[in-house]
């Protein structure tokens, strides 16, 4: 545990905030302090994803109260309206959208808990069985598969299939996947070279999991906002 605690010392003696190029030197900062704040980064990814829901929620109910209102006082079964309402957006999409889900919560896993740089005391190194496999960063992210399988599988059914999807969107949404493995193996990369911190690597990693992150929720806000208006 000694050990442990000087490598995460000496990683945390890096200066994370050095500019990395792709963006001001202040917003790197920022930025820096942002992803090296355990808790303060899963609670953002947390947000936007319970936002998310609720706003689904919302959109939901309000195209129900639409509906409802030119009926002349007639009843409208809801499950009928959401069958209805219901567009089929295509294999293609639909096995690209899943695949996004699932590596947004590989990324995010393996942004985090990959190396004790962020959180020391909970991370894979803390399973000295796993880390000390010779196939143990692959198994961590199939563990994450699997646990975020049944929650990836029932998002394009249940999310995108009430929404009219612009090609724009539907391009953004298919482009989460080669993003996400972008941001996957940067961090493994980070894993392998750990306690060295590259604070380039760390910055594109995370803005790639956020941006994903958004795009993935976006025909929710999208549509939340219009109806605002």
């Amino acid at each position: 545990m000694n050990g442990l605690n000087e490598t995460v010392a000496s990683a945390q003696a890096v200066d994370i905030s050095s500019p990395s190029g792709l963006v001001p030197e202040g917003l790197t900062s920022f930025l820096a302090d942002v992803y090296s704040n355990g808790l303060l980064g899963l609670g953002l990814f947390l947000l936007l994803l319970a936002l998310g829901l609720a706003l689904h929620g919302l959109n939901m109910k309000r195209t129900y109260e639409r509906v409802a209102a030119t009926t002349n006082g007639g009843e409208v079964s809801r499950d009928d309206l959401r069958e209805e309402m219901f567009v089929r957006q295509g294999s293609n999409f639909n096995a690209a959208a899943v695949t996004g889900w699932l590596l947004l919560f590989v990324a995010l896993s393996y942004f985090y808990f990959l190396t004790p740089e962020i959180f020391p005391r909970y991370n894979y190194y803390q399973v000295p069985t796993l880390a000390s496999g010779p196939l143990g960063f692959f198994a961590f992210g199939f563990v994450v598969l699997l646990l975020a399988l049944g929650a990836a599988a029932f998002v394009p059914r249940e999310f995108y299939g009430y929404y009219e999807l612009s090609r724009r969107m539907k391009v953004a949404i298919m482009l989460t996947g080669p993003v996400l493995a972008i941001s996957i193996l940067l961090s493994v990369q980070q894993g392998t070279t750990f306690p060295q911190v590259e604070p380039a690597s760390r910055l594109l990693a995370f803005l790639a999991l956020f941006a994903s992150e958004l795009a993935l929720l976006w025909p929710i806000y999208a549509e939340a906002l219009g109806g605002m208006r």
